[in-house]
């Protein structure tokens, strides 16, 4: 696996282009647009205001940049770089942005949720919808992009409207059995439509078709806090959801009975096919000074040489085996506070090995008189085939389930040595990448597990975003971001 040198970023986090050709970072006011093989430069824009975020236009060929401070939104185009389009609006504000399915038009939401505006970038006009229940959940276009599904709530009751995308007028429109709807999400083939209940009004949720029949309502309790995450399946015919309960429910969708119920305890016990990779984490007694370009190692102050121009060699994967897994090759700084420059930091490496059973994982109690307490199952993510389910249990942030749809049984537990901050299934295959804050990688596969460390000064992964075709990740720090390559693995 090879890394670039970390490039400069602030704001939002470096998004592909759906052609995949193209990486777009924000820098403070500035917009730069890259290659996504080479990294080269191929545009350059600058905004009225710091940029908020970033959004490419289904084409590739356009880029929206978010000026909410500003209640603008800009646009610029990759191949004409003496075109622009500035929308301001005003006093209304804007809260978020978007692009439609087509590509022509820019669905903002005013300030306090008060409308929604369509904006043309073909003949400059606007409409005007109701305001939505929701600034950024509660709204989604169908896979197809013909459909827009809107949440509303007026005289404290909720509704559900579908919009044609050709003239946005609606389709259908009908109330919500809900107290507090929370989300909604289109199922792949844009069949359905899951709405769920806010956590405070108990686990509930209910499936409609784009007209408004209700197939199913499904509750797995009552009295408790609810739902926390939902997230079709790839082939649309399975739904998972988790919920504050520590559990994660799989429906089918012809019954829409539970098929699988997985609970999420910090003592794992098995099944005894399960595998547990544990992170064990060496400190090799060294210390080293993070310059702005390059690490000082000992008291030598000697300097590891990349293997090649432009790129940093990480460590190689290793495999499972039945017995620990090999560690990275190349020993890499570890923080145990912020991320700067200039700082003297401990060189630490790390390594999975394979757990016995039963393995206790670190369980945190969040206190009871605060809102929003950090437990139950809030993320919720299915691999590119949907062959496997990756789970996060808040209240043990330390360790992901990976669970196997065949057998709807737990396949592998990573358990590491710092909470997980982001956890990503490439597009491709079935390759789990986690982050956790730490100058390195971790990487799942049905075959086994590895680390891979990052070697650039004073970065610390805490965000990845895999390439559409699989073969690259953005990663992402405080205020910097590097590419990995790994079509070798």
């Amino acid at each position: 696996m090879d890394f670039t040198d970390r490039l400069a970023c602030s704001g939002p986090p470096p998004v592909f282009s759906p052609d995949r050709k193209l990486l777009a970072s924000a820098d403070g006011y500035r917009l730069v647009v890259r290659a996504a093989d080479s990294l080269a430069v191929v545009c350059l824009a600058s905004c009225l205001d710091r940029i908020e975020t970033l959004a490419w236009s289904p084409d590739s060929d356009h880029i929206l940049c978010g000026l909410f401070k500003r209640a603008t939104v800009q646009v610029f185009c990759v191949s004409d770089p003496e075109w622009a389009c500035s929308i301001a609006e005003g006093p209304a504000g804007v809260t978020a942005a978007r692009w439609t399915p087509d590509g022509r038009h820019i669905l903002l939401t005013a300030d306090f949720n008060l409308r929604l505006s369509v904006w043309s970038l073909v003949d400059q006009s606007c409409q005007y919808l109701k305001g939505p229940k929701h600034a950024a959940a509660g709204l989604a276009f169908s896979p197809d992009g013909t459909q827009l599904a809107v949440m509303h709530r007026s005289d404290c009751k909720d509704s559900l409207a579908v919009y044609d995308c050709s003239t946005w007028a609606v389709r259908a429109q009908w109330g919500l059995p809900t107290a507090d709807a929370a989300d909604l999400a289109w199922s792949p083939d844009g069949g359905c439509l899951a709405v769920w209940e806010s956590a405070l009004y108990g686990h509930q949720l209910a499936v409609f078709t784009p007209e408004g029949e209700c197939l199913t309502a499904f509750s797995a309790y009552k009295e408790m806090l609810g739902i926390k995450a939902v997230s079709w399946s790839p082939s649309g015919q399975l739904l998972a959801v988790g919920d504050f309960e520590q559990g994660a429910t799989v429906l089918n969708h012809v019954t829409w009975s539970p098929l699988a119920q997985f609970q999420h305890a910090p003592v794992i016990t098995g099944p005894p096919t399960v595998v547990a990779y544990a992170e064990e984490v060496e400190d090799t007694g060294r210390r080293i000074l993070a310059t702005e370009n390059h690490l000082l190692y000992g008291r030598t102050g000697s300097r590891r040489p990349p293997s090649r121009p432009g790129s940093r060699p990480g460590s190689r994967p290793g495999s499972r085996n039945g017995s620990p897994v090999k560690p990275g090759l190349a020993p890499e700084a570890s923080m145990a506070d912020g991320e700067g420059e200039d700082e003297e930091l401990a060189v630490t490496k790390s390594r999975y090995v394979v757990a016995e059973l039963p393995v206790r994982l670190p369980l945190l109690r969040p206190p009871m008189d605060k809102p929003n307490p950090k437990l139950g199952v809030g993320s919720v993510a299915w691999s590119h085939d949907g062959s496997f389910i990756a789970t996060r249990c808040d209240s043990m942030p330390h360790a992901v389930w990976v669970w196997e749809t065949r057998s709807l049984a737990l396949a592998s537990l990573l358990v590491q040595a710092r909470p997980v901050r982001s956890a990503a299934w490439c597009p491709a295959s079935n390759r789990l990448v986690l982050c956790t804050g730490e100058p390195k990688l971790y990487l799942w596969t049905p075959d086994g597990a590895s680390c891979v460390h990052i070697p650039l000064a004073g970065f610390r992964a805490s965000g990845a975003a895999w390439h559409p075709d699989g073969t690259s990740l953005v990663l992402t720090s405080r205020d910097s971001f590097c590419v990995a390559f790994c079509d070798a693995l």
